[in-house]
């Protein structure tokens, strides 16, 4: 594939791999472009080509000097006993990888054999050895792929129309465009010789040479990642910082986010509650039940409790978080009352309940669909594929994507969306949210009935469930496939935010001792550690009555058949 028919042909995966997406130019290169594009050429020397167009033309490419993409102006090379001076030789981190030649401007269309032949030359030479030759006389640019054709520029751009040729010229010459440039350059070299190939074992010797020579540079880029990327922590907490506030109550606290990032959320909703409580408070804990997961409501908790460092009272609470008076609601009392309703799963709470349960049952189902459904499977490949191409090559985001990562991505975002369909459901039409809108417990219950029978007789469909979830590793953290029948994922990441509160740790490990035993024994390690139990000491099970009723509605028939459809083989235990 030569480097223009790569951006003509369909692409399949691998293709996808090797290309890289141009970001929008700004302003001031666009005037740059024009201001060029606009100059009359006619009597230019050579040397005024090179500072007023092609200086310019670089700059906006993104090659600067003393940086990681530089450029060399009439540095020496050598042939035999003859020296010679390239006009520009481009590298990227110190290595060579194209030139460019100015020229007087001329009145020809394109190019004679003299010029070319000069460049080529010059990208011959072994230090540089570079398959893009560019030629520019202030008319005309021309690039050349010299491996392809010495007779038919890659790509030709008239300068008075630069600006709208540009990103043709980008695809080519700016430096990641390059870069990956190399790497297709690579890959067409394995098809010109491997193409006339007839000896199948030298196609596997050369195949473990690669595989060990690629192998051998895992250390270098390791050293080369820490010298070129830094975490994005800092990036993304400014992001979450400057977020709206509904964006921080609908998007961030459904996130399982790791402790720093939980505590820059919750930091964040504390300061913007300083003018008020009133209009986040509404938003993240109506009075009617709302859309939630299990990490919603433990962020909402580490939210109360960071509140409560600097007041006593709120504007404004839910009436099924007070005792009293909704307004300047007492706030230590409030927070009390959703730590008890997280540890015990709102045992006393059917409707929040059944959402939490619904939230469960809809990750679990989707992690099914997403692992048994080859096409689903396949659009993780694809959406891999299209962060690399799309996002900054040093972006963090980009260098830690996986497939993996955007199936579990895919996972959490249909959940969200079917837990907010299921809230939905469960109101008379257009009620939702409104005070005077009941929420329909019994309709919860019996559409929860049928999630749960679907997930029966998806599993059922797959066959050996742990068998294929181990195959398709996804490397995730959280215990999905237990979640809401035999872990309780919502008391534990309650307790999990609570450490750094040594008062509300005391609080719940002796006015709530009962609910930390169990979720020790429902498999929390956070709950053994608070009371002292050594992680590797067998405890007690809990009876599937108990489970049942915590996780089922009491319906021990589906506990028993999602347990042992997401069971090993060889035990009964998940």
């Amino acid at each position: 594939m030569t480097a223009t028919d790569i951006y003509r042909q369909p692409l399949s995966l691998i293709d996808l791999s090797l290309l890289k997406a141009l970001t929008r130019l700004s302003a001031d290169a666009l005037a740059t472009l024009e201001k060029v594009e606009t100059l009359n050429v006619d009597g230019f020397s050579e040397p005024e080509v090179r500072t007023f167009v092609i200086d310019p033309i670089i700059k906006v490419l993104g090659y600067d000097k003393e940086t990681d993409f530089s450029v060399d102006l009439g540095k020496r090379i050598q042939f035999l006993n003859k020296k010679r001076f390239p006009d520009y030789k481009f590298n990227l981190w110190r290595e060579d990888f194209w030139v460019m030649e100015a020229k007087k401007p001329s009145k020809g269309k394109s190019f004679g054999y003299k010029a070319l032949a000069q460049a080529a030359e010059y990208a011959h030479h072994p230090k540089i050895n570079a398959a893009l030759v560019v030629l520019c006389d202030g008319r005309k640019i021309e690039v050349f792929d010299v491996e392809e054709s010495v007779i038919d520029p890659a790509l030709h751009v008239d300068i008075k129309h630069l600006r709208r040729d540009f990103e043709k010229l980008r695809h080519f010459l700016e430096p990641w465009q390059v870069w990956f440039f190399q790497k297709r350059r690579i890959v067409r070299l394995i098809d010109k010789v491997f193409d006339k190939e007839f000896n199948l074992g030298r196609l596997e010797e050369f195949r473990r040479l690669i595989d060990h020579r690629v192998v051998a540079k895992r250390s270098l880029v390791l050293e080369n990642f820490r010298r070129n990327v830094t975490p994005d922590f800092d990036q993304r907490k400014e992001q979450l910082e400057k977020a709206p506030t509904a964006d921080l109550i609908e998007a961030y606290l459904f996130l399982e986010n790791p402790h720093p990032m939980a505590n820059a959320l919750t930091r964040t909703l504390v300061t913007r509650s300083a003018s008020g409580t009133f209009l986040i408070l509404s938003r993240m804990l109506p009075d009617v039940p709302r859309d939630v997961n299990d990490a919603y409501f433990a962020q909402v908790v580490k939210y109360l409790v960071e509140l409560g460092q600097t007041r006593t009272s709120t504007e404004w609470l839910p009436a099924w978080l007070t005792t009293g008076n909704q307004n300047k609601a007492d706030l230590e009392a409030a927070t009390k009352r959703l730590i008890r309703h997280c540890l015990s799963h709102f045992s006393e709470h059917e409707a929040w309940k059944s959402i939490l349960l619904a939230a469960n049952a809809f990750r679990r189902i989707f992690k099914i669909m997403m692992l048994g459904n080859e096409a689903q499977w396949h659009m993780g490949a694809l959406r891999h594929m299209l962060h690399r191409y799309l996002e900054d090559e040093r972006s963090w985001s980009q260098l830690t994507s996986s497939p993996e990562g955007h199936v579990l991505g895919m996972i959490d975002g249909g959940a969200l969306r079917a837990t907010h369909q299921f809230v939905a459901q469960c109101y008379p039409p257009q009620e939702l949210y409104r005070p005077e809108g009941p929420f329909k417990t019994e309709v919860a219950r019996r559409r929860l009935n049928e999630l749960w029978n679907l997930e029966v007789a998806l599993l059922g469909n797959i066959g050996n469930y742990p068998k294929l979830r181990a195959e398709r590793n996804l490397g995730e953290m959280r215990m999905t496939e237990a979640s809401g029948i035999t872990f309780d994922y919502l008391g534990h990441m309650t307790l999990c935010y609570l450490p750094q509160y040594p008062k509300w740790i005391e609080y719940v490990t002796t006015e709530h001792r009962s609910p930390v035993e169990e979720l020790a024994r429902l498999g929390s390690f956070r709950a053994r550690e608070l009371l002292g139990i050594d992680q590797r000491e067998n405890m007690p099970r809990v009876p599937d009555a108990e489970l049942a009723n915590r996780f089922f509605y009491g319906d021990i028939a589906i506990l028993k058949a999602l347990r042992d459809g997401y069971a090993e083989r060889s035990s009964s235990r998940i």
